[in-house]
């Protein structure tokens, strides 16, 4: 990472700090939001993470990970695959794959999903979760 991503990175985990807890709350419940709650890949407790929600394509939901494989939600995922994912209420079980950035899947993602990866975003990745 440059130190200028290194700076950008600081900027957005600062203001995920702040704002996290409120959008914890929401996601899941808003249309445009899930939680998805991961396992850590050190402590082994349930980690809850507030994301844009992305296309649903045969009973996949995708997801975006603005900072790729530098974010912690993501390590955790290739660490322990399975997940659950709050979809408007439901907590749902499913796999998660991390894959690379892909146009095409982006392109099926809100306004609002694709800012973060533009704007603030070091190395983005795309995540597939495989919902059972």
């Amino acid at each position: 990472m440059t130190p200028f991503q290194r700076f950008c990175r600081a900027c957005a985990m600062l203001f995920w700090r702040v704002t996290n807890p409120a959008a914890r709350r929401l996601a899941g419940i808003a249309p445009f939001w899930v939680v998805l709650e991961t396992t850590g890949r050190r402590t082994g407790k349930a980690r809850q993470t507030p994301l844009a929600r992305g296309p649903q394509h045969g009973g996949a939901t995708w997801l975006i990970a603005v900072h790729g494989r530098h974010s912690t939600w993501v390590r955790n995922v290739e660490s322990r695959p399975h997940v659950r994912i709050r979809i408007r209420g439901r907590w749902l079980a499913g796999t998660a794959t991390v894959l690379p950035w892909d146009e095409s899947v982006a392109r099926g993602f809100n306004r609002y999903a694709r800012l973060g990866s533009t704007t603030l975003g070091i190395d983005p990745a795309l995540v597939r979760v495989e919902l059972r």
